[in-house]
This record gives C-alpha cells, sequence and structure tokens, in this order.
C-alpha cells in the first residue's frame, strides 16, 4: 500500500491558454499538497514518466484531456477526477462526453454538496465513485498585507473589486452598471477570451473603471487590493468558486449571486444579488457596505478552507484510489 501518493495532476490541453479560476486553483491544489509532504507534479514538459505516479488527479470534463486520461487509464494508473462543471440547464451535447469522463475514472471528487447535487441532476453520476472534500484555499489570503499597499500603488481611494476571466458568462458588465454614478471605482482584475465583451465593458465602464490583466496569485499586492476593497462583487452566472473564497479570507465584504452553492459556503454572512437584474446587483451592493469591515466573521467562517490540516481529506482519497 502507498502510504504517500505521487500525484500526477492534468488537466484538458488546452487549459493554460487563456488561465482563469479553474487553472489557478489546480496551481493551488498542487502547492496545497506538495505542503502536506506529498509528490503532487503538474503534467507538463518537467513532470515525470506516467510510471512514476500512483495517480492521476484530473481538473475537468473538457473533451481536450480524454485522449490522455485513456492512455493513462491503459497504463494501469488510477484516475481521480475532479469535474470543476457548473450548468444552469441541461445540456445534451455535453452527456456523452461527461459520460466517458466518469466513466474511465476510479473516483469522481465534489467540492460541495451543492456542486455533487447538480451533477447528479444533468449527469449520470455512478454512486460508488463519489468522494467530497471541501473547497480548498491558501491560508495566507488571511494574512495581513502592508496598508495602503494596493490603494498607493494605483491612486486609489474607495474602490469595488471583481475577479476573473472577462466574459459574458462573469456578468461583469451588469456590476459596471450597477456601479455606474456611484462614485466607486470598480477595479476588475481578469484577462479576456471574448474580445467584443471586453470592449463592451470597456466603453461602458469608461473612467470608472479600473482593468488589470492579473495581480500575482498569494502575492502581497493581491491580499492588500482585496482586503482593501469596499466590497469583493462576483455575479456571475456560475458560482464564484476560489476566488470569493480568498476575498473572504482576507475580509472583504461579498456581494455574490444566489445559488446553492454560495448559500451553502457563506450562508448569511453575505450579501446575494440576482445576476440578470442590474438593481437587484445595486441593492446588494448597498447592503454590503452597510455591513461592518471589522472584525470580519467570514475570516473565522472560511478558515477550515484555509487550513492545510484539509488537504488532508484529499491526500486519503487519493491514497485510497490507488489501493482499490
Amino acid at each position: 500500500m502507498t502510504t504517500s501518493p505521487r500525484i500526477l495532476l492534468t488537466t484538458y490541453h488546452q487549459a493554460y491558454l487563456k488561465k482563469g479560476g479553474g487553472e489557478f486553483e489546480l496551481f493551488s491544489v498542487s502547492e496545497k499538497l506538495k505542503r502536506h509532504g506529498l509528490i503532487a507534479d503538474l503534467y507538463g514538459p518537467w513532470s515525470r514518466a506516467l510510471e512514476h505516479y500512483d495517480v492521476v488527479l484530473h481538473f475537468s470534463v473538457h473533451g481536450g484531456g480524454l485522449d490522455l486520461l485513456h492512455q493513462v487509464r491503459d497504463k494501469g494508473v488510477p484516475i481521480a477526477l475532479w469535474p470543476n462543471i457548473w450548468l444552469n440547464a441541461p445540456a445534451p451535447q455535453l452527456e456523452q462526453l461527461v459520460h466517458e469522463h466518469t466513466e474511465v475514472a476510479d473516483v469522481v471528487i465534489f467540492k460541495s454538496r451543492a456542486e455533487q447535487d447538480m451533477f447528479a441532476r444533468f449527469f449520470d453520476l455512478p454512486a460508488q465513485k463519489v468522494r467530497r472534500v471541501i473547497t480548498l484555499a491558501d491560508s495566507i489570503y488571511a494574512r495581513p498585507a502592508p496598508e495602503g499597499l494596493f490603494r498607493t500603488l494605483y491612486q486609489l481611494d474607495r474602490y469595488a473589486m471583481g475577479m476573473g476571466i472577462i466574459e459574458p458568462n462573469k456578468n461583469q458588465l451588469s456590476v459596471i452598471r450597477a456601479l455606474k454614478g456611484s462614485g466607486m471605482k470598480l477595479v476588475l482584475v481578469g484577462d479576456h477570451r471574448d474580445v467584443a465583451y471586453y470592449q463592451a465593458c470597456k466603453q461602458e465602464g469608461g473612467d470608472e473603471v479600473l482593468f488589470i490583466d492579473a495581480l500575482p496569485a498569494r502575492s502581497e499586492i493581491l491580499r492588500s487590493a482585496l482586503g482593501e476593497a469596499e466590497v469583493f462583487i462576483e455575479c456571475s452566472h456560475e458560482p464564484p468558486g476560489l476566488s470569493a473564497i480568498e476575498a473572504g479570507l482576507s475580509g472583504a465584504r461579498l456581494v455574490l449571486s444566489d445559488s446553492a452553492w454560495t448559500r451553502e459556503h457563506f450562508g448569511e454572512l453575505i450579501d446575494y444579488s440576482d445576476p440578470d437584474d442590474v438593481e437587484s446587483i445595486r441593492t446588494a451592493i448597498r447592503a454590503a457596505l452597510n455591513r461592518p469591515r471589522s472584525p470580519s466573521p467570514l475570516i473565522s467562517h472560511l478558515a477550515p478552507h484555509g487550513a492545510d490540516s484539509t488537504i488532508g481529506a484529499l491526500a486519503h482519497i487519493l491514497q485510497q484510489t490507488t489501493t482499490s
């Protein structure tokens, strides 16, 4: 029995052409597994040959990774699948593709009850393969950054902040409209894939929006940006995921889209909005601004997601996968 499984983390091949939240989450999980004392390499030119690993942890059910998984299966290496998908409506065109992923996997790992329920609603889900962990964040986001660092660097006073790829599904245009005329700058951190949508956001936002392509993960400048924002806003058409948890750990007040995922993770400690209703977003922002900044109850509430010990549950699942 392998007591410390050697793990290869994979995803579909084109994922890194435009890195978004899912890719950064993959990096974060790799780092936490390493801090737990495990070998956890990202697949690429510098990873070892497949036979040097005990298990493959694969992110996403995107078709670009399926051929890789079939070759992994042919070599007899166990596969743990992390689907990393969210749907709001049935997608018949994905059913066969997702089925092939769950078929080749030994276990399917979900980070929340909401995610598991959603997946089971739209796709075949073998109950014997299901495993559960919690969303894994980095505890460093709860560490205070130098006061005024971000505001001084970008010459900002009061500002709201959002993170993520700028695209229709993330719904930044509605947030821009909700904040228009508020006198509070909106800072959007993220690259873009949809050029037309990005240009529409820039045109609508004008001087009221600051676009930043990226800030280094875990860095003091990012932690400063999150912690000093008046409010962190992510009113997307899918659950916000890791970025919102990191913002909460940093002490930010949150406005997020209302969903089973957000309710499961944040309860009544944040303000919720309907992403399809600009006035709902505006109302949620006003409510969030009335919440006390300090002490933030979110930091202690979200602490288990940042605790290094939580990676032990994932490590245990991966260890069991090597012996099943």
